[in-house]
């Protein structure tokens, strides 16, 4: 006998007997609408914030379920590239039927190990994968809680740590209701099905998961581009020290610029910026999504604020619509395996600074500084000299003792890509004498994936390059992309009249190098001299000289980590915290004072004229279309 119970057999042998009395046309007809019925039915979630548990309350009503349901919940999040096992959060999981009945829930928990090179030495990575499993049932009806901590009278969650799937039916509709305290207003990218409803349609799960939500004490402002509305929502107490009119500015030029680039409409009904606001002056840190972005904000609104505003708007196209087939439909069990991450991050911020430049928010003095920054901390890290941008995004998820990050494979695919954008684009602008640039090939990649379309394959971006620029854009592109050390930037900057000056910089060496991205718990160490003593690559820093990192992620982390270390001096030991082998571990460093390199970019002082025609016409400013 079943440990599901008799009831549910006899369910089953009476479909069985029922099918043996059909003629077998009729039956087809049966089996079909079934089928069908099953393949458009729509998963419905209930979401009721408690914030004086520190829970949301989630609740799953799942039809056809009759053989059972398999869930799951994603063990990463789209953006952030890295294994998080969103499943251990998961509380007071329970399911019953259409009448109440409880179902049996069997959890099975698969840890399936791969091999990988790190230094030389082969290691393997676990990635656990966490299946529910729950009794069959004519309809589920499945709850559980998951934390959302209360700050600041306001409450925030993103989708893939809040939402499980039904692991065959990830393509059903899914509708969401969302229970807030009474007065509490809720933000979020999905489309309402009536204004002030709190119940929203996506059309698949990939689509419910990538709209987070914001709720309860936010500070609002709004504005219209292109006829649709975007609106800036800030929760945290710094933001009533936020200058609002500034920033209104900068989203609102970084929305107009960015979409004028595209030349239509934006993808969406409708944009939220989810700013949760810091007591910075300036530095921002961003994941984005498909009609929104969550945005760790300094209250000073800076300059690198303004950087990351227009890097996460980009995103709309770059990686949401134009992306690699590995980046939609998601499989939330393992990390992705494409090598095009630098285009969709590293590209994408190239272009987020060109078109600030571009259409006149920065000078060209503040473009060639962006410039030498991405040059220099390429140059200052030895593996540039070892892994190009094809390699650190395909190996990402060798990072980190295997669970992945989001900056690359022992090095920054943010900055390998910033530079190999640039090359890139002069290169085409060289190669066929000004008729076509790098905006050519991202507009036909946004031609080729919009409306839903598939993603690219991994050679679709060389072959737009082939296709605008001839077989020598082919050529310059395994140079720039697939070749360690290969974009001699020298050479490239020359062709549109620029030079790089290095000169020696005293610095304090601290003796290692160390990372980190968005969605990763503490900071990576990936390089270590003798200076650094006792540190191991692979280290994760959690804490530097008694100031604790604690559930602080991604860029904001790097933030910290870099003001604590801009206070370090030569001879004076650092008491690093940090976790090596899932242990505990005291370790201090002491600095040792060194000299550098570092660069900037000048214009040639006699250009000649193919150099300055060339030059011109990539620096040339542009006028928003009406």
């Amino acid at each position: 006998m079943s440990r599901y119970g008799r009831g549910d057999f006899d369910l089953m042998s009476a479909w069985i007997n029922t099918k043996k009395l059909l003629p077998r046309s009729l039956v087809s007809c049966a089996s079909f609408a079934i089928a069908a019925t099953a393949l458009h039915a729509e998963i419905r979630y209930t979401v009721e914030a408690k914030p004086t548990d520190g829970l949301l309350h989630v609740t799953m009503e799942i039809s056809h379920t009759e053989k059972g349901c398999s869930l799951q919940i994603p063990n990463w999040g789209p953006g952030g590239y890295r294994l998080n096992d969103n499943f251990t959060h998961v509380q007071h999981l329970a399911a019953t039927d259409g009448a109440g009945k409880t179902l049996d829930i069997k959890t099975d928990i698969e840890t399936v190990a791969k091999p990988y090179e790190d230094g030389g030495d082969i290691k393997v990575a676990n990635n656990r994968i966490c299946t529910w499993m729950v009794a069959p049932a004519s309809k589920t009806i499945v709850q559980y809680d998951v934390p959302s901590r209360l700050s600041d009278g306001s409450m925030h969650w993103g989708g893939p740590a809040t939402y499980m799937y039904e692991t065959s039916r990830l393509r059903d509709n899914c509708f969401l209701e969302i229970k807030v305290p009474k007065g509490w207003p809720v933000y979020t990218g999905l489309v309402e099905t009536a204004p002030g409803s709190y119940k929203y349609t996506a059309k698949t799960y990939d689509v419910l998961a990538d709209n987070p939500v914001s709720t309860g004490d936010l500070t609002v402002d709004s504005y219209v581009s292109r006829g649709k509305t975007h609106w800036i929502v800030m929760r945290g107490a710094p933001r009533t020290k936020v200058d609002r009119a500034k920033l209104l500015k900068a989203c609102k030029f970084v929305t107009d610029a960015e979409t004028d680039f595209f030349g239509d409409s934006a993808p969406y009904d409708h944009y939220v910026w989810h700013f949760a606001v810091n007591d910075n002056e300036d530095g921002a840190g961003g994941l984005e999504h498909l009609a929104s972005t969550e945005i760790t904000l300094a209250r000073g609104v800076g300059p690198r604020v303004v950087d990351v505003l227009a890097h996460e708007f980009f995103h709309l196209w770059n990686v949401k619509r134009i992306r690699s087939k590995a980046l939609g439909p998601f499989d939330y069990t393992k990390l992705p395996d494409t090598g095009a991450i630098w285009w969709l991050e590293g590209v994408t911020d190239y272009y987020a600074y060109t078109l600030l430049h571009r259409y006149g928010w920065t000078n060209d003095s503040g473009y060639f500084d962006t410039i030498a920054s991405n040059l220099t901390i390429v140059r200052r890290n030895q593996a540039h000299k070892e892994i190009g941008p094809n390699e650190a995004s395909m190996r990402v998820d060798e990072d980190s003792s295997g669970k992945g990050n989001s900056n690359g494979y022992h090095i920054s695919y943010y900055n390998l890509g910033w530079l190999a954008g640039m090359c890139l684009d002069i290169e085409m602008r060289s190669e066929t004498k000004g008729a076509h640039t790098l905006d050519d090939v991202e507009h036909a990649l946004w031609q080729m994936c919009r409306d839903d379309k598939p993603g690219f394959e991994e050679d679709e971006i060389r072959k737009q390059m082939v296709k605008f620029g001839g077989k020598g854009m082919g050529l310059a592109y395994d140079r720039i992309v697939m070749w360690p050390d290969g974009m001699k930037l020298e050479e490239t900057l020359a062709k549109v009249g620029l030079q790089l000056v290095a000169k020696p910089e005293p610095y304090v060496d601290l003796g290692f190098a160390f990372g980190g991205g968005f969605g990763s718990p503490g900071i990576r160490v990936n390089a270590v001299t003798g200076a650094a003593g006792r540190l191991e690559v692979g280290d994760t820093i959690v804490g530097v000289n008694g100031v604790d990192f604690g559930d602080d992620t991604g860029r904001t982390l790097i933030a910290s980590m870099g003001r604590e270390m801009r206070s370090a001096a030569a001879g004076k030991a650092i008491k690093l915290a940090i976790i090596r082998a899932g242990k505990s571990m005291a370790v201090e460093v002491v600095p040792m004072a060194a000299s550098r390199k570092t660069y900037t970019v000048q214009r040639i002082d006699n250009p000649t004229t193919q150099q300055k025609q060339l030059g011109d016409a990539w620096l040339a400013k542009m006028t928003f279309k009406p």
